[in-house]
């Protein structure tokens, strides 16, 4: 007997979807096979496609708040704009834009996210009452000022002390340095160093755009990567956000390094920032997964439109078709995002943490469905999501968040709205 079984549904494993039951004990998934499973709770999954949940490798969770407050603007005239409004943000208010977040973020199947912002003590409250899994981090503007560095390593440091493990562990904390260009070199290496100390991780945004490229080669002599490589900075603690702009010598160096890479195709489309080189770091063993950016640039947290659009990017960018396929994609949301923050999920099996979707196979813009994963990757639009079993725990059934009172949350972020809109 176990605490939760599901069983008849169509189940994404080893890269194709097959009958199959599947057993949960506490946590983490005990079975999966075609014997008879019973639990205490059960789920009959006939009709639906069984699949880990999703990861969200990159986000700004709060500016939700501020979906389509800039729009049409590269990335830092586009920055300029969000930091002045951002400075309004109450602790209060990225509450509630990250309870925005996080409901849109479960009702289209993501079951973990990345998270880098301010006020994060309630971004971790959100995540708490919520049931999703999170991995969190303060993010840190130190701009050459000793001072301002300090404090700013006190709060990140305070903060991975304070929630880390938090939630049965459905919180991990871990340092977010926001980029080169706003983080000296001596800074990051104090970073670095607290990582290594409190044994975590690294979130940071590099060579988003041509711009932070050519500026960085300016003032350093070097580019991101290579100046990140020489300062002994990258490692396998670092999970590097966009690396758009890297050259092959560095696709070699994120590899040796152990670096993970965070592909986000809408943000880096909308704020003209490229297109990542996601074939050639496959190609080259650099683990890539996936993410949105901040709602402010996206505008969405649907991860479904990442998969969809990474795909198809490199077939365009490539000229080749199956530059990136449909199992490639999809691994790249679940299992990849999931390894780059040093956990054991993103994949339907026994050992791995329980945390699972299902969509709803008879959707019409499924059908006909000759291959179940041609369709998840290319026909979806996140409304399919059904179930969302995180760490054990069902928090959305039947396409109702069971964690969250859905009304009260769009309520109070819509009337947040007053708060920015200027004369």
């Amino acid at each position: 007997m176990y605490d939760l079984c599901i069983s008849n549904g169509l189940c994404f494993i080893n890269n194709e979807f097959i009958e199959a039951n599947i057993g949960i004990e506490g946590n983490r998934i005990a079975y999966v096979g075609k014997e008879d499973v019973k639990g205490e709770f059960e789920i009959d999954a006939g009709g639906k496609l069984v699949m880990p949940g999703l990861f969200n490798a990159h986000t700004h969770l709060a500016m939700t708040l501020l979906r389509g407050y800039v729009e049409d603007m590269p990335l830092m005239d586009w920055l300029s704009r969000v930091w002045q409004v951002e400075a309004k943000l109450s602790e209060e208010d990225v509450y509630w834009g990250s309870m925005l977040g996080i409901l849109e973020m479960i009702k289209s199947g993501t079951t973990a996210f990345a998270d880098m912002y301010f006020h994060m003590d309630e971004v971790a409250k959100a995540v708490g009452e919520t049931g999703i899994r999170a991995v969190l981090s303060y993010g840190m503007i130190e701009s050459g000022d000793d001072e301002k560095g300090e404090k700013e390593l006190k709060i990140g440091t305070e903060f991975v002390k304070d929630w880390d493990g938090a939630f049965n562990g459905r919180i991990k904390a871990i340092f977010g340095p926001h980029a080169p260009y706003t983080c000296s070199p001596e800074f990051l290496l104090k970073v670095k160093e607290r990582a290594e100390e409190l044994d975590t991780l690294i979130h940071i945004h590099v060579a988003e755009t041509r711009q932070e490229f050519e500026d960085i080669k300016k003032r350093y002599g070097k580019t991101p990567v290579r100046l990140l490589d020489d300062i002994g900075f990258l490692s396998k603690r670092v999970i590097v956000a966009h690396g758009v702009w890297v050259e092959d010598d560095e696709i070699s160096i994120l590899k040796e390094r152990g670096v993970s890479v965070v592909h986000n195709p809408a943000s880096n489309l909308k704020l003209a920032a490229g297109i990542a080189r996601v074939t050639d770091m496959l190609n080259a063993g650099v683990n890539v997964c996936l993410g949105t950016d901040g709602a402010a640039s996206n505008n969405t947290y649907n991860l479904f439109e990442e998969i969809k659009l990474a795909s198809l990017l490199q077939k365009v960018a490539t000229g080749r078709a199956d530059a990136l396929k449909a199992s490639d994609v999809l691994t790249m949301a679940t299992r990849n995002g999931y390894r780059a923050y040093g956990l054991n999920g993103g994949k339907i099996e026994e050992g791995m943490l329980a945390d699972i979707i299902m969509l709803d196979a008879k959707r019409c813009n499924y059908v006909p469905s000759y291959n179940p994963l041609y369709s998840v990757v290319y026909a979806s639009y996140g409304c399919e999501v059904t179930h969302v079993i995180v760490d054990g725990e069902l928090i959305l059934e039947d396409g109702m968040v069971l964690t969250m009172d859905e009304e009260k949350v769009i309520d109070k972020a819509e009337k947040l709205k007053d708060k920015f809109l200027v004369a």
